[in-house]
């Protein structure tokens, strides 16, 4: 019986040895730069925060600017964001140190981070930057008062790690893949300046011999558009008069009505017109088109909704209603607003079933 207590007693100790000298190692005070530098990236590298912040200064006042430019000016706030960082799995952040500088009081290190993180579509997102950590003396020893990040590049990888696409490339996919069809749209306000740079990027969609066929009728009048709430239902009702059920009229009518407030509820319109009194007239449809998918797009790189609308606004009546020149055919009546709400994307038919190499 004794001999079981004696045992136990010594797993005891030993087990509580092992945590006095893990907590020993953890709040252990380094000698050098380069001995806190190893302590900060290993409990990087093991997302230990607790082992990071003995490396970190008591006092609350800190200096962290971000690779994206954001600046967290205290110990509190530096402490959160690793410790949301650290939730992540899929990284990874393999370090080169570059050098170290001891002086009396201060100090620094330079390193580069190569920062690997993989995306929920596979991809990998790739961050090179210099690290670079400045050191004070606190009680004797160094400790990180802070922690500049100066990105050096960003990229992205797929499946050929050695293929890059870098932010700016990116960005452009993201678009694409981000530009949705917005039928109902908030107030605010759309700066002219956006307008602009918005069909400035229209313009410069491909056309048949350079001919550019094309004008875009802004409009940004409520009370023309208010007018063309009520007028576009009518029209579209007398298109398709044949095609509804006369005790569907009053339903189909009011449906209708609603589904045009909400198109019509942009700040800004644009009509994209073409001249068919162009050189290469049989291509102004192709010209016009492509304009318009030039506008959509850049309409979402600022971060607004647009549409390609035709079925409430037909060609004929809309002429009409906003003067336009019979020479000119319109493309589409497209709003620019911000969305009420982003929609899902509707979904895609798979690529594979799109692709066809060579021939059929």
């Amino acid at each position: 019986m004794k001999a079981k207590i004696s045992i136990i007693g010594l797993s005891f100790w030993i087990l509580t040895a092992n945590c006095l000298i893990t907590n020993v190692l953890k709040g252990q005070e380094l000698s050098s730069i380069r001995e806190v530098f190893d302590r900060y990236v290993q409990a990087i590298h093991n997302s230990d925060i607790e082992t990071l912040f003995t490396t970190v200064m008591d006092k609350n006042d800190f200096f962290f600017l971000t690779s994206t430019g954001d600046l967290i000016d205290t110990r509190e706030g530096y402490y959160n964001f690793h410790a949301d960082w650290f939730k992540e799995t899929e990284w990874e952040m393999p370090v080169e140190l570059l050098n170290t500088y001891e002086g009396d009081q201060y100090g620094y290190s330079t390193a580069i981070f190569h920062y690997r993180s993989k995306l929920a579509d596979g991809r990998m997102y790739n961050l090179d930057s210099y690290f670079t950590l400045i050191f004070n003396k606190e009680k004797g020893h160094w400790k990180v008062v802070a922690d500049v990040c100066t990105p050096i590049s960003r990229y992205y990888t797929g499946d050929n790690a050695e293929i890059k696409y870098d932010a700016e490339q990116e960005f452009v996919y993201h678009v694409i893949k981000n530009r949705r069809t917005v039928r109902k749209f908030k107030s605010t306000p759309i700066p002219e300046e956006h307008i602009i740079k918005i069909l400035d990027a229209a313009r410069m969609a491909p056309t048949a011999g350079n001919q550019q066929p094309w004008k875009f009728l802004v409009i940004r009048d409520r009370e023309k558009l208010n007018e063309l709430i009520e007028k576009a239902p009518e029209w579209y009702l007398e298109a398709n008069t044949e095609k509804i059920k006369p005790d569907k009229m009053q339903e189909m009518k009011e449906s209708i009505t609603t589904m045009v407030e909400y198109a019509l509820s942009a700040p800004v319109y644009v009509a994209v017109l073409v001249d068919s009194n162009s050189r290469y007239a049989d291509y102004i449809i192709y010209d016009g088109s492509l304009a318009a998918g030039y506008l959509m797009i850049a309409a979402r790189a600022l971060g607004y909704g647009t549409g390609f609308f035709t079925s409430f606004f037909p060609e004929k009546q809309m002429k009409e209603f906003f003067n336009i020149p019979d020479h000119f055919n319109l493309i589409c009546f497209t709003p620019i607003g911000i969305p009420e709400e982003w929609p899902e994307c509707p979904r895609k038919k798979e690529l594979e079933e799109l692709i066809i190499f060579e021939s059929f």
